[in-house]
């Protein structure tokens, strides 16, 4: 007889979720992930004017704001047969390119780093039970160290996005044609010499920290694997005089690559709490999450840094848990990169922007692939409004409830994970953590004097 494990919240993620995983001799049978907030920004946008969906769907999220502002703006310019200069491309990839540096330096030390070091526990908000702590003292100290810095390190990025895009998070630069101010010398000078830093920081000491970590937990490139589906909507891809940067719209399935062909996406929602028509309906007979559970060619597909660095060429060891948290510090290394390339070919001066008429009417998409992978928005305008938007986010795609008998992306990285001592299941931690989950703006709770246990065994 199975016994059921029950993580409820997930800390140290972005959103509400809860993870149920059976265990047979020590080893995970099923696992369900359960995404427990209810969004509806969709409805919220039916009858507006369609230009407020650039920066309404930025509050989806506080820390992948500019995602949805590049995903709307884009389906915007789709239904308006706008292209974007390049000069504008450039500065929206570089705001773009900013949360990229500072997602993936926030994830990995502030929510990843602490299932591997031991942190202080001199802080009234930070308790931790799990003893698998392996790295020799001083290695651990130096870890520690390099944690605090790295808030450093994000606030700068965070800045960076400020500087072209007026503030962070929720910029105000992100908007059809390019971005809403042109840009000067001072600030292309601001821009460079905050890169530096980071990209410093990266190079000496992220890199060599997520590879200490996986030398001392090697297991870990043989658990949380899945499917090995990969997909990319591409990302900083087609620029008229660059080329690609980095990695085009393209899709990993039984050892072959191929073209990405977005009219392979659907959407299910056979174990979402929601009707065939997407009415929210919680009452639904074994349903069990608010996500739902998108496809590509009827498959589940999973997204993100990993996709992307085995995508391009630029990492391709293997899919596992450890895999995903390489290739995330890989990728930031790489993001830097691009936007030096960016800055190095900004002309200062040019404007960007003229004046927008509503459309009446038409259909448009945007597919971009951003922080935690493949994200698009879609958009009907009728009589000058919004009739109809959707959202599917990169954690749609790898946190998906099942459907039918197949399970979701992460589901499916969690079944045959050993767990070492079932009273404390580090390893679903750390493998749910790898895809960096965002089910959008989570809180915590805390009681003064209490430690709430978020684990039950049933």
């Amino acid at each position: 007889m199975p016994q059921r494990i029950i993580i409820n919240p997930v800390t140290r993620i972005s959103g509400f979720m809860e993870i149920q995983a059976d265990v047979e001799s020590n080893y995970i049978v099923d696992a369900r992930t359960k995404g427990l907030m209810f969004r509806g920004f969709e409805k919220m946008l039916i009858g507006r004017n369609p230009f407020d969906a650039v920066y309404f769907t930025e509050r989806i999220c506080g820390i992948c704001s500019t995602a949805h502002a590049m995903a709307s703006t884009m389906a915007l310019e789709n239904v308006m047969n706008i292209t974007p200069s390049e000069q504008g491309r450039y500065l929206r990839d570089i705001i773009h390119g900013s949360e990229f540096l500072q997602n993936h330096l926030r994830h990995f030390y502030q929510f990843t780093l602490p299932d591997f070091v031991k942190l202080p526990e001199d802080y009234p908000l930070f308790k931790s039970d799990q003893n698998d702590y392996r790295l020799p003292p001083d290695i651990n100290d130096r870890m520690v160290r390099d944690y605090f810095e790295s808030l450093v390190m994000s606030r700068d990025a965070h800045e960076m996005l400020a500087v072209l895009g007026g503030k962070a998070p929720h910029n105000h630069g992100v908007f059809i044609g390019g971005i809403t101010s042109p840009v000067t010398v001072d600030k292309i000078a601001h821009l460079s010499s905050l890169l530096y830093k980071i990209d410093r920081f990266i190079e000496e000491k992220m890199i060599p920290d997520v590879l200490d970590i996986a030398q001392y937990y090697p297991e870990y490139y043989h658990i949380g694997g899945g499917y090995g589906n990969l997909l990319s909507y591409g990302c900083f891809d087609n620029y008229k005089e660059l080329g690609t940067l980095y990695v085009d719209p393209l899709v990993y399935s039984n050892n072959t690559v191929t073209n990405f062909n977005p009219n392979e996406i659907s959407q299910a929602s056979d174990y979402a709490w929601f009707t065939e028509t997407g009415e929210p309906d919680t009452r639904k007979p074994q349903a069990y999450s608010w996500i739902k559970a998108p496809r590509y060619d009827n498959l589940p597909f999973e997204v993100g840094p990993l996709a992307r660095q085995w995508l391009s060429g630029e990492y391709t060891n293997g899919i596992s848990a450890m895999d995903r948290i390489i290739a995330r510090a890989l990728e930031v290394k790489k993001i830097a990169s691009i936007i030096k390339t960016l800055l190095q070919n900004l002309i200062p001066g040019v404007p960007m922007q003229e004046v927008y008429s509503v459309p009446v009417s038409g259909e448009g998409r945007g597919l971009i692939d951003t922080t935690r992978g493949a994200l698009g928005h879609w958009v009907i305008i009728e009589d000058s409004r919004i009739a109809f938007y959707q959202v599917i986010s990169p954690s749609v795609w790898n946190l998906s409830s099942q459907t039918g008998d197949v399970k979701g992306t992460a589901e499916q990285s969690l079944i045959g994970t050993p767990i070492r001592n079932i009273s404390d299941p580090v390893e679903i931690g750390r493998v749910i953590r790898s895809f960096d989950p965002c089910v959008s703006c989570s809180t915590h709770v805390f009681t003064e004097g209490k430690h709430l246990d978020p684990i039950r065994i049933v």
